[in-house]
């Protein structure tokens, strides 16, 4: 459990929270909405009738530490939502673009 490190999440991603880490069941869509720690973030919910609600100390739904310390369950945990990773894909596919099309400038031609 020490060497676990949650994904890497940044200031206003959208995620899914889910109240019960042990039986994950349908989401509830938040946001990141301070500066994430590195085991933890607090994320903004909404919830009927209530408002926007924050949601502290939260851990990703793949850290161990949430079986093995049943007091971190009371927060919740989190995933991105299918909005995110799909930006998430995108940024990687045209870092991916950019990096191969900078190498084919770098290489030199035949003319020279």
């Amino acid at each position: 459990m020490p060497d676990y490190k949650q994904p890497d999440v940044k200031l206003g991603d959208a995620v899914y929270w889910y109240n019960d880490p042990t039986n994950i069941g349908e989401p509830t869509l938040g946001w990141i909405c301070r500066r994430p720690g590195s085991q933890t973030v607090t994320i903004l919910v909404f919830a009927p009738n209530v408002g926007f609600l924050e949601k502290p100390s939260v851990r990703h739904v793949s850290d161990p530490g949430l079986q093995e310390n049943p007091s971190w369950r009371q927060w919740g945990c989190w995933d991105f939502s299918e909005q995110t990773k799909t930006m998430m894909k995108i940024s990687a596919a045209t870092a991916d673009v950019i990096a191969s099309s900078e190498k084919k400038a770098r290489k030199p031609t035949n003319a020279e």
